[in-house]
């Protein structure tokens, strides 16, 4: 992995720090870390920041667990750590270390930003009353506001993690077959997107015969039958940043019912790729979608967004009633979707795809609309 990278993403950061008169930012998400740091770090280890200073190298802070990977991966210099009970070592807590770095900066008085909706209160109030003459400030607008925007490289792994969730779409389209489990399908596409390099999956990849569910669902033994419909949500990272690709196969011809369920959400998601231009309202693109299926005679029951920004991870802006304008280079994970309670009632892809002043550019190939196997 070439480190330089992320310390670009980084000084990206750093610079709207400067010109904001921030002293630093704490990230403690781990989708920020991965922005600025290029490291991963297990979701059981818990308590992980990187303090990223307006002037000066950033420093991370991690558990004593993460010592000895972290001699080899990443170019932060400056690793501290806390201290659980273990191993004999005189404990102390990511808190009290927190404020520990601080101080050694001189931010008794400085502005700090934090990730409001990330840092936990329990931190928070620490440094807050350990350090109540500092200006503690939300940054997590600031950070995602950089985030957004990519630059060419981002593109170009943008484009590779999305090719990677596609060979995972083509092994499950070509593994579908009568007794397969979920399991076992999940596994052949899991082990093409490894053979490509994926290094891990940020959530679990969805592989569901039962198509009425449309959040992420742990694949199970069910056995594919004929008639079957089948949800595909795949999840590959690659070089930290994140596929999205969600589509809906039938096994075997569905009925007429639902196919025209399927060719009214296909024509309203290709209207909705053409309309991410620079400028246009989330709010607009929601709203315009909604009403033509409901047009279409389809209820729409589910409370949820039809898309978000993606990259290290899930961004804005969310495709929802929040008026928030498009901008050139942002990528936007779209998901148009009909759904009823009934059963087989579900139609519902997600794909990436990058704004443009033409028209949003697919990044994922495959075509839209329901894939018959």
């Amino acid at each position: 992995m070439i480190y330089t990278f992320y310390e670009r993403q980084a000084e990206k950061v750093r610079k709207v720090l400067r010109e904001r008169d921030i002293d630093v930012l704490i990230l403690t998400n781990q989708q920020k870390i991965s922005y600025v740091a290029g490291t991963y770090h297990n979701d059981y280890m818990c308590n992980t920041a990187v303090f990223l200073w307006a002037n000066g190298e950033p420093t991370l802070l991690t558990a004593i667990l993460e010592e000895g990977r972290l001699m080899f991966e990443g170019y932060i210099k400056d690793v501290q750590f806390w201290n659980g009970p273990y191993y004999g070592l005189e404990v102390s807590s990511f808190s009290e270390r927190s404020v520990e770095i601080l101080r050694e900066r001189g931010m008794e008085k400085g502005t700090i930003a934090v990730e409001e909706p990330s840092i936990s209160w329990a931190v928070y109030s620490t440094l807050r009353a350990d350090l109540p003459h500092a200006n503690f400030i939300d940054g997590e607008k600031l950070i995602n506001e950089v985030m957004m925007i990519k630059d060419s490289e981002e593109l170009s792994i943008m484009r590779r993690v999305s090719a990677i969730a596609d060979v995972g779409l083509q092994a499950i389209k070509e593994g579908a077959k009568i007794g397969i489990t979920e399991c076992n399908l999940a596994g052949i596409a899991e082990y093409a997107m490894r053979e490509l390099g994926c290094s891990y999956f940020y959530s679990p990849n969805q592989v569901s015969f039962d198509n009425r569910v449309i959040t992420d669902h742990i694949p199970s033994n069910n056995i594919l039958q004929p008639g079957d419909k089948i949800d595909v949500d795949l999840h590959p990272v690659w070089e930290e940043y994140r596929g999205d690709l969600e589509r809906t196969l039938s096994f075997g011809k569905p009925d007429k019912e639902y196919e025209k369920m399927a060719e009214v959400c296909t024509e309203a998601a290709y209207d909705m790729v053409k309309s991410l231009r620079p400028g246009v309202s989330t709010r607009d693109i929601e709203v315009n979608f909604r009403e033509r299926i409901k047009k279409a005679g389809y209820s729409d029951p589910v409370l949820k967004d039809l898309g978000h920004g993606i990259g290290t991870g899930h961004l804005p802006p969310l495709i929802s009633m929040e008026d928030i304008k498009l901008q050139d280079n942002m990528i936007v994970s779209i998901c148009p979707y009909i759904y009823s309670s009934g059963k087989s009632s579900t139609f519902v892809m997600e794909f990436c795809v990058l704004v443009h002043k033409d028209g949003g550019i697919p990044l994922n190939k495959e075509p839209l609309g329901l894939i018959i196997l």
